[in-house]
């Protein structure tokens, strides 16, 4: 089954200097990152921090991460609104980042690898993969 990468676990990967060290040895995969993770992941390359980490983190991205990268599409967009709008109706919010990767792999049917705790809440709709 297809596994959708979260931002936290590209973080991870940064942080461990391999990306296949977050990847869970039981899944063959295959592996790939929705786009608004990967808008998350080099948004966080642009803050004010050390240009070094910038740099590294937007090569790491280059090199690793890019031919990853999967469109969002229309279907996923409806599933965003939809996510949203159940949550709203709990008294629920959920960053509008991780609410995108979530509805991707939700419409998707795809589990989801995250180091993140936000989507717990999702437990019981998407199969979570923890770091």
């Amino acid at each position: 089954m297809p596994v959708a990468i979260d931002t936290s676990a590209l973080i991870a990967a940064e942080k461990l200097g391999s990306f296949e060290a977050v990847l869970p040895p039981q899944e063959s995969g295959p592996f790939y990152i929705p786009a608004l993770a990967a808008v998350e992941f080099l948004v966080g390359t642009h803050p004010p921090v050390r240009d070094s980490l910038r740099y590294r983190a937007l090569l790491l991205y280059q090199a690793r991460f890019q031919h990853l990268v999967e469109d969002f599409t229309e279907p996923e967009a409806v599933e965003l609104a939809s996510l949203i709008a159940d949550l709203s109706r709990k008294g629920q919010a959920m960053k509008f980042f991780d609410a995108a990767i979530a509805a991707t792999a939700l419409c998707r049917g795809d589990k989801l690898l995250t180091a993140d705790n936000d989507f717990d809440r999702l437990g019981n709709r998407i199969t979570l993969l923890k770091i």
